[in-house]
């Protein structure tokens, strides 16, 4: 029982992990550490893994914005499914495949404090705050006008 928490334990980030990078566009870059990391089973079980990946990434980013959603907990729960059972029979892979993931581990903050990452954010304006943000009357704009007409 213990060997299957652990292997849920390492499958069930990475799934969230995957599928967010599939939804944000970020699939291609790790679709070639996948592609390192099922090597175990051979090149033939490789590509219809990947496949399979590639078809359910094209859903996702084809999908109407609101049943995203929906398709995104789906496939999670079957890449939770497909990672648990390859860790199931390597083991030894759990640390690989974290080491593959955007956001690792050993990165995680401290108990209670919030997890904070920016990924593939060229040209965008990203602000992180472990609490409230207050920039005053007029808020936070970027590119629009204050909210407040009084600011």
């Amino acid at each position: 029982m213990a060997s299957e928490l652990d292997v849920m334990a390492v499958a069930v980030p990475a799934a969230s992990a995957v599928a967010a990078e599939m939804a944000r566009g970020g699939w291609l870059s790790l679709r070639e550490a996948l592609r390192r990391f099922f090597r175990r089973d051979g090149e033939s079980s490789v590509e219809r893994q990947l496949e399979l990946l590639d078809e359910a990434q094209q859903t996702l980013v084809e999908a109407a914005e609101e049943d995203r959603g929906g398709l995104r907990s789906q496939l999670e729960q079957r890449l939770v499914l497909q990672l648990a059972a390859y860790l199931d029979r390597y083991p030894d892979m759990g640390e690989e495949l974290a080491a593959l993931l955007p956001a690792t581990q050993d990165d995680a903050p401290s108990e209670g404090a919030p997890a904070l990452t920016a990924q593939n954010n060229t040209n965008s304006q990203i602000v992180q705050a472990s609490g409230n943000l207050d920039a005053g009357s007029g808020g936070i704009n970027y590119g629009v006008p204050p909210r407040n007409p009084r600011a």
